[in-house]
């Protein structure tokens, strides 16, 4: 599944989407801003993976603010 696919079952708050593993997705700080804005209307995902991602200051910034 893609990384757009998944933002797109994080905006629709899949209930069977509980966790979350974008190990090396290479997302940057465009698709951890994609990622923070469906994380806030989502309540279901309870466990992420990062890792490797090339997120910067920006990126960050928009995933803590979302959280």
């Amino acid at each position: 599944m893609s990384f757009t696919q998944y933002v797109h079952r994080l905006n629709s708050n899949d209930a069977s989407l509980t966790s979350l593993d974008l190990i090396n997705e290479d997302i940057g700080d465009n698709g951890a801003t994609a990622l923070a804005l469906a994380l806030r209307v989502n309540t279901t995902l309870t466990w992420i993976n990062l890792e490797n991602n090339k997120i910067g200051d920006v990126g960050a910034t928009a995933l803590a603010q979302a959280l």
